[in-house]
């Protein structure tokens, strides 16, 4: 049997990804996640390729695409003068074992876990529809 393959549209929503939608389609992805980057509140989007292979039980993942919204264009090109000393003061007045921290990424464990949980559900609910279908064909003269 060969690898499963779907595609994951995600959004980057106030500090946290999430999963927009889950398709079979590399192109039909890219196109869901160039309309959803034009949402008011969406910052960026991906678009993550999960392959499983029910033989291994191996699950990888890869970015096959990703859009950053672009910042509104302003008139002033630089920051006023006045705005810099004021930085720098902060900056001196801040202790140096107090240095920034980077934002965390978001764990993958919980995004494939997400995705398994819907994809599991969209075949169990296929399958009950494949059921109840033969029934009723089979139950017709």
């Amino acid at each position: 049997m060969s690898a499963l393959t779907a595609f994951e549209v995600q959004s980057y929503r106030n500090g946290d990804w999430r999963i927009e939608t889950i398709t079979d389609s590399k192109e039909l992805a890219v196109h869901q996640a160039e309309s959803i980057i034009m949402s008011p509140g969406v910052h960026k989007v991906r678009v993550v390729e999960e392959a499983f292979n029910p033989n291994s039980a191996e699950q990888k993942f890869r970015t096959v695409f990703i859009r950053h919204k672009q910042p509104p264009k302003t008139a002033a090109a630089s920051p006023p003068q006045a705005a810099q000393p004021r930085a720098e003061e902060a900056a001196a007045r801040a202790p140096a074992d107090e240095a920034p921290q980077p934002a965390a990424a978001p764990p993958r464990a919980r995004l494939s876990a997400i995705g398994l949980s819907l994809k599991f559900a969209a075949i169990v609910c296929a399958g009950i529809a494949v059921i109840i279908a033969l029934r009723y064909f089979a139950a017709s003269p």
